[in-house]
C-alpha cells in the first residue's frame, strides 16, 4: 500500500469512528453565526432604494406606503422619505450617528424619537431598513436545530447587549443552512411576543466597492402581535453607488416636501 493510499484509508477509519457531536463541533457558534449573518447582509458602497408597504388590517382594509431609503454605513447616515400616499408625502426622518429625528412638513417642524419608533405610521421600525447589527446588539444562545419539510433550520434565541438601542429586547431567530436570516420573533423583556417576521426572498447585488456578491432583503411578511395586523414589505429599485453627502441632511429633506 502507497503512504497516500495508507492516509486515506486512515482517514476514513477515523471519520467512520468519530461520534456525530464532533461534526457539530465544525459549525460556527451562535456568536460567529450572527457575524456571518451581519456580513452578507452588509454593502460597503451607499445605498438606496425604494420600499414599499401594503399594510393588512384586521377589518379587511389596506393600505399602501412608499419610503424612499438612503444609506450610508460607513457613518450610519440614514435618510427615510414618504412618498406615499399623498397625504403623507414629504415626511420622513433622518438619523445622523445616533440621533434619529422625525420631519413632519405640515408644520415644519422636527422632533427626536427613538429606534423603537413606528415608521411612516406602520409598525415598522428604524432596523428594516438599516445595516444588519445583530452580532453588535445581541448575545447568541444557540437553541439547537429544527426541522421542517426536509430543511434543518439553526435556532438562536438573542439578549441584546446591556445599552444597546434595538427595537426588541429578545429575539428568537432561524437561519437556513446557507446562513440566511428566515425568520424572527421579537419580544418584550417580560417574554411576551411583540412581532413576528417571515423572510420570504431575498436579492443578491454585486457590491460595486468591495467586488462582493451581497444579500438584501426582497420580501418580508410582518406581523404584530397585538393587534393582529399583516404587512408584506418589499424592498426593490436597489442601487449601490455614491451618494451625495447633502442627501444626509435636514435641508434635504425639507426641500423636498416643498
Amino acid at each position: 500500500m502507497t503512504s497516500r493510499a495508507f492516509l486515506s484509508s486512515c482517514l476514513l477509519a477515523l471519520l467512520t469512528l468519530m461520534p456525530a457531536a464532533a461534526f457539530a463541533d465544525a459549525q460556527p457558534s451562535g456568536d460567529e453565526l450572527l457575524r456571518l449573518i451581519d456580513k452578507r447582509l452588509s454593502f460597503t458602497s451607499d445605498y438606496k432604494g425604494v420600499v414599499r408597504i401594503r399594510e393588512i388590517r384586521k377589518d379587511g382594509q389596506d393600505r399602501l406606503v412608499e419610503i424612499n431609503v438612503y444609506r450610508r454605513d460607513k457613518t450610519r447616515d440614514l435618510v427615510f422619505l414618504t412618498t406615499k400616499p399623498k397625504h403623507m408625502a414629504g415626511s420622513g426622518y433622518l438619523r445622523i450617528s445616533n440621533n434619529l429625528w422625525e420631519y413632519n412638513p405640515t408644520v415644519g417642524q422636527w422632533e427626536r424619537t427613538t429606534v423603537r419608533a413606528n415608521i411612516a405610521g406602520t409598525f415598522t421600525c428604524e432596523s428594516d431598513f438599516d445595516r444588519s447589527r445583530l452580532a453588535e446588539d445581541y448575545t447568541a444562545k444557540d437553541e439547537g436545530v429544527e426541522k421542517l419539510n426536509g430543511t434543518s433550520y439553526r435556532k438562536l434565541y438573542l439578549t441584546a447587549k446591556a445599552g444597546a438601542e434595538v427595537p426588541f429586547p429578545l429575539l428568537r431567530i432561524w437561519v437556513d443552512p446557507d446562513n440566511n436570516l428566515v425568520k424572527r420573533i421579537g419580544y418584550a423583556p417580560s417574554g411576551k411576543t411583540l412581532r413576528t417576521d417571515t423572510i420570504r426572498a431575498y436579492q443578491r447585488i454585486k457590491d460595486p466597492e468591495s467586488g462582493q456578491q451581497v444579500y438584501h432583503y426582497k420580501e418580508v411578511i410582518e406581523e404584530e402581535a397585538e393587534s393582529g395586523m399583516k404587512m408584506v414589505v418589499r424592498y426593490e429599485d436597489v442601487q449601490l453607488a455614491p451618494l451625495d453627502a447633502n442627501i444626509f441632511t435636514k435641508s434635504w429633506l425639507e426641500a423636498r416636501a416643498r
